[in-house]
């Protein structure tokens, strides 16, 4: 018996006729109401408590990953794609994201000059997999090692607490890498990446490394980012399969000619 059959013999009859659907209407609570209007209207009270909710969720995921400020509404809609590198860098995030959500774990490295889109593209790339419902966070290479090395003074807290929270989310973006004032930052940082792995979770390297000077192919290999990992982590970072983004172009922040 469906929820219409169940109003109409739940209540008495009433007198008047919907004007809307042409059905008798029925008396509850000394009013008469149209059976079909009624569960419309519980349909459409669902349907919008519903949306609230996934709204409610998204801007929480969303508050979690901690995108800049300055990347509030950077997305796939709106990044420049006037080049045929910015085409490429732009096809490889969107197909890495939904790569992973489609439960996929791979690596990105994103390097290139300053300025040419690198962190736009990695915050849509969060924003994407947040309002999707998976779990994201941005963060820059100073402020990881930062937040793990407090810990070693934070009362109730520790390095290893610290590590673990970070190899909580789906997707963990570690922006302007390779900045490291001290090894020891460097050391705190590599120790993310290797939990990371361990855990097989995705993570995306930025970082603004020098390029190799051939400037006539895409795809040059990244010796300072290489240099900087070692060995053993760049091994672990390629396992699954690595998607490497090289951002060439001018800077855009200061108005070159593309």
């Amino acid at each position: 018996m469906n929820v219409m059959t169940k109003i109409n013999h739940s209540f008495e009859p009433g007198l008047n006729i919907c004007s809307i659907h042409l059905e008798k209407k029925v008396k509850i609570a000394g009013l008469e109401i149209c059976p079909t209007c009624a569960v419309n209207k519980v349909t459409e009270s669902n349907l919008k408590h519903s949306k609230t909710v996934r709204k409610m969720v998204y801007e929480n995921h969303l508050a979690g990953g901690m995108l800049p400020i300055r990347h509030k509404s950077s997305g796939f809609h709106n990044y420049r794609c006037e080049l045929p590198g910015q085409i490429i860098a732009f096809n490889s995030c969107a197909a890495y994201a939904e790569r992973i959500m489609k439960g996929q774990v791979t690596n990105l490295v994103m390097v290139g000059k300053t300025g040419t889109g690198k962190t736009h593209l990695a915050c849509a790339t969060a924003r994407t997999l947040l309002k999707n419902g998976k779990t994201a966070r941005y963060i820059t290479s100073e402020e990881l090692a930062n937040d793990i090395m407090g810990a070693w003074y934070r009362q109730g807290d520790s390095e290893k607490n610290t590590i673990y929270r970070y190899t909580e989310y789906d997707l963990l973006i570690i922006d302007e890498y390779g900045l490291h004032d001290r090894e020891k930052r460097k050391e705190v940082v590599h120790k993310v990446l290797y939990a990371r792995y361990d855990a097989d979770k995705a993570t995306m390297l930025i970082s603004n490394f020098a390029l190799n000077d051939t400037k006539d192919r895409i795809g040059t290999i990244i010796h300072g980012l290489i240099s900087d990992l070692g060995d053993r982590l760049w091994s672990r970072f390629q396992h699954g399969g690595l998607t490497q983004i090289e951002c060439v172009w001018a800077d855009n922040r200061l108005g070159a000619k593309l």
